[in-house]
């Protein structure tokens, strides 16, 4: 009888699933259709687990009161402390302004950064609807900028193939218009940093 019940609590116990291997995190209001969608979007992408973390603020450390954006570096260090370390990669999504110094420019605005082969990025939606991007634009904005933050994130450097995903889009939405997915040199490359 206590082999039966031993037995049963053995085999009874819910499967405890593994972390994913992605996480995105929603970074003060964003809408969580869109950060839903993304998971879908990626997870078939990378053919990777992508879970949805619970929304977090925005960090006030990474404000950048003279232009009301957000330090695209800091929040990217924000991600790193706060994410769990068995989540191997984890993308910040926002909808608020984000940006880097570039050169002699304090302040240069982009839609995402990451660290190339490291475990954080994060992703902004608010330059996404420029030129009156219609909702399936959009969306097919943030996918591209997320796979390509996501790919820096597991080693993938820019490529210099011109409709590759990437492609470094220098400040502009064009070269993220035109993506047409990984060229193969960059599906080679990941193939073999994510056996």
């Amino acid at each position: 009888m206590i082999t039966c019940i031993l037995a049963f609590a053995l085999f009874s116990r819910p499967a405890i699933p593994d972390p994913p291997k992605v996480a995105l995190q929603p970074l003060g209001e964003v809408d969580g259709g869109v950060v839903e969608g993304l998971a879908r979007d990626l997870s078939s992408f990378f053919a990777l687990s992508v879970a949805v973390l619970p929304r977090e603020p925005l960090p006030e450390s990474a404000y950048y009161a003279p232009r009301g954006r957000y330090r695209a570096e800091e929040l990217v260090a924000f991600l790193d402390r706060i994410t769990s370390s068995a989540i191997p990669h984890v993308l910040g999504v926002t909808s608020q302004d984000i940006s880097v110094p570039k050169g002699e420019i304090a302040d240069w605005g982009v839609i995402g950064v990451a660290r190339l082969g490291g475990r954080p990025g994060i992703v902004s939606t608010y330059r996404l609807r420029v030129g009156g991007a219609s909702d399936a634009l959009f969306s097919a904005r943030l996918d591209r900028v997320a796979a390509h933050e996501l790919g820096h994130t597991l080693g993938l450097p820019h490529c210099d193939a011109p409709l590759c995903l990437m492609n470094d889009a220098h400040g502009h939405l064009r070269s993220i218009d035109v993506s047409t997915g990984l060229c193969a040199r960059c599906v080679r490359a990941l193939a073999e940093r994510t056996r």
